[in-house]
């Protein structure tokens, strides 16, 4: 999964994508076509090398490191009470089981009567 990024961050790289161009067209006119070739060719060796040894020098994906993935967050909830059959939930109530959660100081929740459910920390649904 791709980490947020802002507005910032898209327009630093697309003005950094465009200094490269420009150095790389300023370069090519002041050396040659030849030489240029040649020099490309060697970054492209080097390039594809560092390609094909990457998978093995980098930690896989989802292999107990750090999640990219921010956890949803609930912290210092109230109370909640659930009568004649309803619901109260103090701590997190999430579709599905993709991102991680996170209760923290969740409120106190109380269910009465028959049917009725309280839940202060995870409750996860299968999504629809």
């Amino acid at each position: 999964m791709v980490p947020r990024r802002g507005p910032g961050w898209l327009w630093a790289g697309r003005v950094t994508f465009g200094v490269i161009v420009a150095g790389l067209v300023a370069y090519l006119v002041a050396v040659g076509v030849d030489k240029a070739d040649k020099l490309a060719s060697a970054i492209s060796v080097v390039v594809a090398l560092v390609a094909v040894a990457a998978p093995y020098l980098l930690p896989a994906a989802g292999s107990g490191g750090a999640s990219m993935v921010e956890p949803d967050r609930v912290e210092d909830t109230g109370a909640a009470r659930a009568t004649g059959g309803g619901q109260a939930n103090t701590g997190a109530d999430v579709v599905g089981t993709d991102r991680p959660v996170q209760v923290t100081r969740s409120g106190e929740a109380t269910a009465d009567g028959p049917g009725s459910v309280a839940n202060t920390g995870v409750q996860r649904r299968p999504r629809p």
